[in-house]
């Protein structure tokens, strides 16, 4: 078979496939998401991480001249403990919130926000996202079904490319990457702070999602890294999407997983080995955490054929 011909139907099989698995999932979570436990945690001063257990995300919280700005909400039913907790830094209100990604244990918590006139402020794709229900993808749970949302859950505020908040000292520049963990990322640096909060593009459990089914790219995300070291030092604090507070350190090793993969994949592309051999032969130096290794091997196997199919339509010009 032609290997051009190749390339087209694997990426086909694989995004015909996304919407063929619903689950109540996300239904099911928040049925039990009000045990979650919260911890507050002081990066420095003003600046707070709130690392919950289970499949929820961390929120970044700023307590700021003339309130709180939040990064990310996890789910609605924990927004009275979100609040209790950041009461105790401050009686500020929380006046604005800013969504990494639209992922529904990031921003299931913009519902009870939105209702108090908190402004929402996102990525274009991020909203688009929000007004329809979502096949989440990449997951160990399968396909994943995120219902459309409310109006007062969307994003209030957009932005395309880079956005720039000013509150006193603290200047908070909200960048969009591209196709990296979603179509609709957005990393959010607290700039006099040295503070970044990542989204999902970043994560400690193990294997990143990468929801191919919105926009998701290895090689994008991995790009998305290497800018993040680009610009970073040794004071540089990173708040991943899901897990501790980290350094340059915690970066890099994140960075060498994904391109190790990538790397290993690619070659055996270049072998012409099927994806269940090239599955076989790779090895992850990591605890995959609640990531299919086999699927996440798949999502980097089709996007290295997407890649070569793009390269080489670039040669034959």
């Amino acid at each position: 078979m032609n290997y051009l011909i190749l390339i087209a139907l694997v990426i086909l099989m694989a995004h015909s496939s996304y919407g063929q698995h619903e689950n109540n999932f996300i239904d099911s979570l928040g049925q039990t998401v009000g045990g979650t436990k919260e911890e507050l945690i002081k990066i420095k001063e003003n600046y707070y991480l709130i690392q919950p257990t289970g499949i929820v995300g961390n929120i970044a919280v700023y307590t700021g001249s003339t309130g709180v700005v939040m990064v990310d909400a996890q789910w609605a039913k924990l927004a009275p403990r979100i609040k209790e907790l950041i009461s105790t830094v401050t009686d500020k209100p929380v006046r604005s919130l800013v969504n990494t990604h639209f992922h529904f244990d990031h921003v299931d918590g913009n519902k009870a926000f939105g209702r108090e006139n908190v402004t929402i402020i996102a990525h274009t794709n991020l909203r688009e996202r929000l007004l329809k229900d979502r096949v989440i993808s990449g997951s160990a749970f399968g396909a994943i079904i995120q219902k459309a949302y409310p109006t007062e859950g969307l994003p209030t505020i957009t932005f395309n490319d880079t956005m720039t908040l000013y509150d006193g000292n603290e200047t908070i520049r909200l960048i969009h990457f591209p196709n990296a963990h979603t179509d609709g990322d957005a990393i959010v640096h607290f700039k006099t702070a040295n503070i970044y909060h990542t989204g999902d593009i970043f994560v400690t459990y193990g294997l990143p999602v990468i929801d191919e089914a919105n926009g998701g790219d290895i090689y994008a995300m991995i790009q998305t890294i290497e800018y993040l070291l680009s610009v970073s030092n040794s004071d540089t604090r990173f708040i991943p999407g899901h897990g501790p507070v980290c350094s340059v350190k915690e970066l890099s090793e994140y960075r060498m997983l994904l391109t190790s993969i990538k790397d290993q994949v690619v070659a055996g592309a270049k072998k012409g080995l099927s994806l269940e051999k090239i599955t076989e032969a790779v090895t992850v130096n990591k605890n995959v955490g609640g990531i299919d290794r086999n699927m996440f091997i798949g999502h980097v196997y089709r996007m290295v054929l997407k890649h070569e199919k793009m390269n080489n339509k670039k040669k034959s010009r």
